[in-house]
């Protein structure tokens, strides 16, 4: 199954494009079964696209049950379902968080390297009608969303700057510019000028990610950025948001 999700991905790029009428959007899980399996068996029916925001694994003992959950209707369903990347599909984040112990424990050392494959084809990002997808944020240095489509294939960490601020980066209201986060060397905080001139300037009407924690959802910048958060890992709701035309409805799992 990793191996067949590795080979759909990469024949796709970092960068994938769709027109849908309902969309649903899922945040970070972190091996939470129960919200994925909700989601599969409750709405994904009901929906043209899924989003899946990344953050599957770490935080947990059953990421790799959650992730088979999600390319098993991925490779069954590899057009209407997408698996974006997220900060905790690398290494970076594997190794002291959980999923490498993991693996490792139910598959031997040699099994992450498989993993490590498949984080590093998953897509950065996705135009869904007039909306970008990411997991963190916008990048400091990408002005055209066509330039995601450039990013290098196959990068484990990512070691690229610009993909890593794509799963590193937060939106802040009080924040002009890119300012260092306190994430770390590489991340930065983006403002109000940022988010509206990307948008304005590649004709979107907003961003939706993941990445931070929050009960179930928040809304930055009047609206224009949104952030679904789906875990159970820190105690709050898990959120799903649907898009149906210029329809969103806030869904709690």
């Amino acid at each position: 199954m990793i191996k067949k999700a590795t080979e759909i991905m990469r024949e796709r790029g970092p960068l994938l494009r769709m027109e849908a009428r309902t969309v649903g959007f899922v945040g970070d899980t972190h091996t939470a079964l129960d919200v994925t399996d909700k989601v599969i068996k409750h709405y994904f029916p009901l929906l043209d696209k899924l989003v899946f925001l990344g953050d599957y694994v770490d935080r947990g003992d059953t990421g790799v049950e959650n992730l088979v959950q999600i390319l098993s209707i991925f490779i069954k369903n590899p057009e209407k379902v997408i698996v974006l990347r997220g900060n905790h599909e690398s290494p970076l984040t594997n190794l002291y968080y959980g999923f490498y112990s993991e693996v490792t424990k139910k598959f031997g050392s040699d099994a992450y390297v498989e993993f490590e494959e498949l984080f590093s084809s998953m897509p950065y990002a996705a135009l869904v009608n007039k909306v970008l997808c990411v997991h963190g944020g916008l990048s400091n240095g990408i002005r055209d969303v066509e330039e995601i489509e450039m990013l290098p294939s196959y990068d484990i960490n990512p070691d690229d700057p610009q993909a890593f601020q794509i799963l590193w980066n937060d939106p802040r209201e009080e924040v002009t510019g890119f300012v260092p986060s306190e994430r770390g060397d590489g991340a930065f905080l983006f403002g109000r000028d940022v988010t509206e001139e990307f948008l304005t300037h590649n004709d979107l009407t907003r961003l939706i990610r993941g990445h931070e924690v929050a009960d179930g959802f928040r809304f930055d910048m009047d609206g224009k950025v949104i952030t679904v958060f789906s875990s159970r890992y820190h105690h709050m709701s898990a959120g799903m948001l649907v898009m149906s035309g210029q329809s969103l409805t806030k869904i709690y799992l």
